[in-house]
This record gives structure tokens, sequence and C-alpha cells, in this order.
């Protein structure tokens, strides 16, 4: 039997407590993270994600491309009601745990700073080369920003997560928080006008 995660250890999941999941889809050899709120009855009621949507239709894209508009998304779990995400996904570590009304007061950090980072009108850089050779990946601005940002916010300790995981180099754009003023912003150059032919 594996040792467990030392996050494992610090938010055991006791009977009837809910808990703060930080998960992710897996895309190639890279991921997608979030967090999900799980009730008692090991249920999911909720989630938190960075997500790209249209700048021509507003709709939500699959994969999205560069300079696309980069949201944060506060989905509740209900029945019929699907994640905003397909495909599988996979638990890095439980990293927060307790009574109802103290995970919903962390979650409720998360929800507001999903507003705040909607308030800012990101634009959404989802990857750069160099990021496979060992660097930060310079401009890369996703939605694992988002999820690193609301981690931050909530005050959960997502970055020991993921490197007791063994998961640190899974996620481009990892460590950015998009609401610290200081940091520098990707900001999409404007698109080509298109022009009817003659």
């Amino acid at each position: 039997m594996a040792d467990p995660n030392p996050a494992e250890i610090m938010y055991p999941n006791r009977q009837g407590n809910w808990r703060i999941e930080l998960k992710y889809l897996p895309i190639g050899h890279r991921g997608h993270a979030f967090l999900a709120l799980i009730d008692g009855k090991g249920k999911t009621v909720g989630e938190l994600h960075g997500l790209g949507f249209s700048k021509h239709t507003g709709k939500q894209m699959t994969i999205a491309e560069d300079g696309a508009d980069l949201r944060g998304v506060d989905h509740k779990s209900r029945p019929r009601r699907e994640s905003p995400i397909g495909g599988e996904k996979l638990r890095v570590a439980t990293v927060g745990s307790g009574a109802q009304e103290e995970m919903e007061r962390i979650w409720a950090k998360g929800a507001a700073a999903v507003d705040a980072i909607n308030k800012e009108k990101f634009d959404y850089k989802s990857h750069d080369p160099s990021y496979e050779f060992g660097t930060d990946g310079g401009q890369i601005q996703n939605s694992n920003s988002v999820a690193f940002t609301l981690g931050k916010a909530m005050g959960l300790d997502m970055d020991r997560a993921i490197l007791d995981a063994g998961m640190g180099r899974r996620f481009s754009g990892w460590g950015r928080d998009l609401l610290d003023p200081k940091r520098e912003r990707y900001v999409a150059a404007p698109p080509f006008p298109v022009r009817d032919a003659p």
C-alpha cells in the first residue's frame, strides 16, 4: 500500500466532513487544474474553473485559443447539471477538510475571487513552447493561472499539494496570481480587421 499523501495527513477525510479537492483533467502530458467542493456523502456540489470563451460568440470553448476571454466559472452541481468540462477528472489531493460551514466559508472566498477575475477581463494565453524546456512559460495566462489564484484567495496550500503529488510541471500557467497588481498581465494583440473582397 502506498504511503499517504502528506495533504491527506493534514486533512483526513473523517466521516461527514466536507472537503475541497484539487482536481485536474489530463490534456496530453499536461492538465487543466480546478477545485471541487465535496459534501459529507462524497458528492460534488460545486466546481471552480478557469475557462476560455470566444470573444466573438461569448460561448465556452472546448480548446481555447490564444486571445480568447479567460474567465472564472463558479459551477454549482445539481441533478442533470453536468460539469462545464468533460473527460475523466482525476484527484490531485484534498486541500481542505472540515465542517460544512467552514468549507462553504472558504469556498465563498473562491467564488468572490471568480467575480474579481472576471471584472479584470483577462485574455487567454494557453501555452508557450519554452515551458517544455523548463522555463516559466513567459506570458502564459490560462485556466491553471485561475486555479492558482483561487487557491491563494481561499488560503489553501495548493503548491504543496502539487509538489507532494509529483506534479510540479504538469500545469503550465501555475504560479501566476492574476489578482496581484504587480504581475505583468498578458494582453493579446488586436486581430487584423476582416475586409470584404472588392
